[in-house]
């Protein structure tokens, strides 16, 4: 039986110490936009399973991560899709309560995608904020012009949006909000 006491970074590190590995570069992903916005709060740690990954200025907002490059070998590089099915109910945190829907929805009001660009992909570069392609794009767009599909690819989201840097997140973020309350 091992004695001492545990080194919880031991375990970040064993844990998330991967980030081209799909599920961290999606978390990495939320951090990165969080980042972006002012949102994070190292106080309050990320919820797993909430309706939506984010908050910004009353605005929920959620987050889709995908890379070229993968953590396994590749004999050629990764199809993109991201994926953005509707669903007929919501789990919210807040509450602790399933919330069910009469018709299936995204329950974001915007959704930003993120696209880690290099091959290979490395931690390092995972890190690296110039290395991704992000997409803003307003759910309501998503719904109209995708209705119920499930997942959604590179050339659809260049028709909705212009790919953007990750400095300009929070403007096009803010753009979508502004717009809103001008309603």
């Amino acid at each position: 039986m091992p004695s001492g006491e545990l080194d919880i970074d031991c375990f970040r590190r064993w844990a998330l110490g991967d980030l081209v590995d799909n599920r961290n570069r999606g978390l990495f992903a939320e951090w990165l936009v969080g980042e972006a916005l002012g949102v994070i709060d190292e106080a309050a740690p990320r919820r797993e399973w909430d309706a939506y990954d984010l908050l910004y200025r009353e605005t929920k907002i959620e987050i889709k991560a995908s890379g070229r490059s993968q953590s396994w070998s590749q004999e050629r590089q990764s199809t993109i899709r991201f994926g953005i099915e509707q669903r007929s109910s919501s789990w919210t945190a807040a509450s602790d309560e399933w919330i069910p829907h009469d018709e299936p929805m995204r329950f974001a009001d915007v959704y930003v995608f993120c696209l880690h660009q290099p091959v290979p992909a490395t931690n390092e570069n995972v890190a690296d904020p110039a290395c991704w392609m992000f997409w803003v794009i307003a759910t309501e767009t998503l719904d109209r012009e995708l209705g119920s599909q499930k997942s959604v690819g590179i050339r659809p989201l260049n028709r909705f949006a212009s790919p953007i840097a990750w400095s300009d997140i929070r403007k096009e973020v803010d753009a979508y909000v502004d717009s809103r309350q001008s309603i």
